[in-house]
């Protein structure tokens, strides 16, 4: 019982601070949009992609991985701590030459994404990398001991650092455009700094209280560090696919609506900044759920009782997603006027078009979340890889079609983000409906199911 209201308050927490993070992300985005204007929102948006896929590789599908390999352990603490030492010595390293790679290449990779002025952006981002992957590190190290305050509340004061000193280093820039999208990504990294300083803290509170002064066998290091980097492997894979696809529409976009339209990086930043904003609010309460499911489901050995916790992750996880969509679906010209009423006018319209075509994606995004994380919770670590690259696929063939089209324009790019998650939902849900269907047919054999 106490597991289970340990997965229930777990999930609560993170769901909740999930929603006030993004919440206040949303709060952070509209003073932001107003400032820069959508030109502004367009530069941000397009370096968001390239640090997404960088976080990654970096290490930022660590926290799922070690809480799994923690949730499986008989002696948790103990586990938890040499995990924790391995997993900051290799990813400290990732981290760096991910860093390293955004100051190096930013300005090369702004220029083949179509704007050059997205160098300084990158540059002043670059740093982030790091600390996200120390970071990481301590939230693997908490959520597999099924203690999800940490990371939730690290999430809130990311954000609120986030949105004081990013509004604060705009308006010093203003009315210079590239420097002013250049300390609000600086403020970034100063929200992950701070981060890592509370984090840190945290966990030198924790060992004191409970007294754990384990020493760190360096002999185990290759054992421990392969261990860690086999099943963060598939997690980052999962991790890298969703922004490695927002990196192809950050290419593929400006510049083929470039072609015919002279505000491409203006009506990307509409899809991407405004109407994906809105639809992530939603979609991140279900988050907690989602990564809650992993040591969830992985720490316990009854199939019979994966299923149970597979069922419930998903039904509540539906129950939240659904009206949030169909909400979304209604109001959508009350939250774009609320949020954004600095846009202009046409760009008014094509965000309140935007986001009722892709209010669906608030059900598709939240259960690709949670099916993900239950397979990854039930050993198939593989799986969701696989699906997301079907997805992504999908996804990048539509928008090669439809973005060519002038008379479909940036619309073609949301048509491709809905084909994209749907086909990913579909296929999961497949796959676990009909693993538990095998397994109710094999319940009435005794024999069969204790072999």
């Amino acid at each position: 019982m106490k597991e289970k209201n340990g997965i229930l308050s777990g999930a609560i927490y993170l769901g909740l601070s999930a929603f006030i993070a993004k919440f206040l992300g949303a709060i952070y985005r509209v003073p932001l949009t107003n400032m820069l204007g959508s030109y502004g929102i367009g530069l941000y948006q397009m370096v968001f992609p390239v640090y997404s896929l960088l976080l990654d590789f970096s290490g930022a599908g660590l926290p799922s991985a070690i809480s799994r390999l923690i949730s499986k352990s008989q002696d948790r603490y103990k586990t938890a701590h040499k995990f924790l030492v391995a997993s900051l010595k290799i990813f400290f390293i990732f981290g760096l030459i991910c860093s390293l790679f955004m100051w190096i290449f930013g300005s090369k990779i702004a220029i083949l994404q179509g704007d050059s002025k997205a160098r300084l952006p990158y540059l002043f981002l670059s740093p982030a990398i790091l600390l996200v992957s120390i970071i990481s590190c301590f939230r693997g190290y908490f959520q597999g001991l099924m203690n999800m305050r940490p990371t939730a509340l690290s999430q809130v004061i990311e954000q609120i650092i986030k949105l004081l000193f990013g509004v604060l280093l705009v308006r010093l820039f203003l009315p210079d455009v590239e420097k002013a999208v250049s300390g609000a990504t600086f403020a970034i990294t100063l929200s992950e700094l701070v981060a890592v300083l509370y984090l840190f803290i945290l966990y030198i509170r924790h060992k004191n209280k409970y007294k754990l002064h384990f020493i760190y066998d360096n002999s185990e290091f290759f054992n421990d560090g392969k261990t860690i980097v086999k099943n963060t492997i598939p997690i980052t894979l999962v991790g890298i696919m969703i922004p490695l696809s927002q990196v192809l529409d950050s290419f593929l976009t400006i510049n083929i609506l470039g072609k015919y339209m002279q505000n491409a990086t203006s009506v990307f930043g509409v899809l991407s900044g405004v109407v994906m904003t809105i639809i992530n609010l939603p979609v991140s309460i279900c988050y907690g759920l989602a990564t809650v499911a992993i040591p969830a489901i992985s720490g316990v050995r009854s199939q019979s009782e994966k299923d149970k916790r597979k069922n419930k992750i998903l039904l509540l996880t539906l129950l939240f997603a659904l009206p949030c969509s169909v909400g979304l679906a209604l109001f959508s010209p009350l939250a774009i006027n609320i949020l954004f009423r600095n846009l202009a006018q046409f760009e008014k319209t094509t965000a309140i078009n935007l986001l009722r075509l892709c209010s669906p994606c608030v059900v598709l995004l939240s259960l690709v979340q949670a099916s993900n994380a239950i397979l990854i919770g039930k050993g198939k670590l593989y799986t969701p890889v696989i699906t997301l690259s079907i997805g992504v696929v999908i996804k990048t063939v539509l928008n090669l079609l439809l973005l060519s089209d002038a008379n479909l324009n940036i619309y073609g790019g949301a048509i491709a983000i809905i084909a994209c998650y749907f086909f990913v939902c579909l296929i999961n849900l497949i796959l676990l409906t009909t693993k538990r269907k095998a397994n109710e047919n094999t319940s009435s054999y005794p024999c069969r199911q204790a072999s």
